[in-house]
């Protein structure tokens, strides 16, 4: 054998056999119903967050004039007074 025990609700090639689907089908519409549920719920909360968040008009936010720094100038502005500083230094000791 391969291993694994035969099981009655599944056949040689693993598909459900009529007596799962038997002992599954008082369950089928219970489930369906239940995951519809859950399903609208998630929908319904993601909506109404969307709907909300779209009626903000963001009036509180201030918006800079000018765009700030960015991140390769400031790295630019460090080297060149790091080397400033370095070279203070280099002359201080002479």
């Amino acid at each position: 054998m391969s291993g694994v025990e035969h099981s009655s609700y599944y056949d040689r090639r693993m598909r459900q056999s009529p007596a799962l689907i038997r002992a599954r089908r008082p369950y089928l519409f219970k489930n369906t119903v239940l995951g519809l549920g859950i399903s609208s719920f998630a929908l319904g909360v993601y909506a109404y967050t969307i709907h909300v968040i779209g009626q903000d008009d963001f009036d509180d936010v201030q918006v800079p004039s000018e765009p700030a720094q960015s991140i390769q100038q400031r790295t630019q502005q460090a080297q060149q007074t790091a080397q400033i500083q370095t070279q203070a230094q280099a002359l201080a000791k002479k």
